[in-house]
């Protein structure tokens, strides 16, 4: 199942949940059957855009399977303080943005709690009291990235099927220094037209043909067609130039005009 699917699959289920009337509840969901009746409920207290609010969740006990089953909600996520919009601000802010984790927690705990920064932007606002303020540490927000991390790792491959390709993809490394004065490269290869991002790869070296081969690998695994490849841009990395000849004969390799000026 491609992104886009999951997507759309996503966005429906949380439809049916929005939609799901008091009888659609009754159905027990482990075992199908309409015996059941309510079994007490518990009150859960997220935290919103809106500010804390309330939220009733509602048992139910089956006489069928003798298993016990709660509603649920598409406005929260399990076992966590903050809804199901804050888990979604918080994700895009951080790669939408571009900003570090620590300032994106700072942002929404500003928004949350009308604390902080928001006193900022709006100067004749009181801050309310300590038991009133969001106390979302950047930690949390590590978290929700690492749970979002790990879900899209298992679904690499076919990720990008169906996805629309230019033929056109622009590839470039990227270093960085790690511990002990190690360092590596992360190879990325983006569609310039449609601006797809193929899945990137950490190698450590730029200028081995099998690195790129990797790149081209994780690509092809995702969802790219690479016989509708036409072009590839990119500075003058002897790997990826000696790969693309040998490997990919019929793409046309352009230099990049920018590192050439450079």
């Amino acid at each position: 199942m491609s992104i886009i699917e999951r997507g759309k699959a996503f966005v429906q289920h949380l439809r049916e949940l929005a939609n799901r009337s008091a009888w659609d509840w009754r159905r027990c969901p482990r075992c199908g059957s309409t015996g059941t009746s309510r079994n007490g409920s518990r009150k859960v207290h997220p935290r919103m855009f809106e500010g804390r609010q309330e939220i009733r969740i509602q048992r139910h006990w089956c006489y069928g399977c003798r298993h016990s089953y709660s509603e649920s909600s598409p406005f929260l996520v399990r076992g966590s303080w903050y809804a199901q919009e804050v888990h979604r601000f918080a994700v895009d802010h951080w790669e939408h943005v571009g900003s570090s984790i620590r300032r994106t927690g700072e942002i929404v705990r500003s928004l949350l709690g009308r604390q902080e920064r928001w006193v900022l932007w709006r100067m004749f606002s009181v801050e309310p009291e300590d038991k009133e303020k969001c106390h979302l540490s950047p930690s949390t927000v590590h978290r929700w990235l690492d749970r979002a991390g790990m879900q899209g790792r298992k679904s690499v491959p076919d990720q990008l099927v169906g996805v629309a390709t230019s033929g056109q993809v622009g590839a470039d490394g990227l270093w960085a220094r790690l511990l002990a004065g190690r360092k590596r490269v992360v190879l990325a290869l983006v569609d310039t037209v449609t601006g797809v991002i193929w899945p990137p790869v950490v190698v450590g070296e730029e200028d081995s043909e099998r690195s790129w081969g990797r790149l081209f690998r994780r690509a092809r695994l995702s969802g790219l067609d690479l016989d509708r490849v036409r072009g590839v841009a990119s500075d003058g990395a002897s790997g990826l130039i000696g790969y693309v000849g040998r490997v990919l004969s019929w793409v046309n390799h352009q230099r990049c005009q920018f590192h050439i000026w450079s």
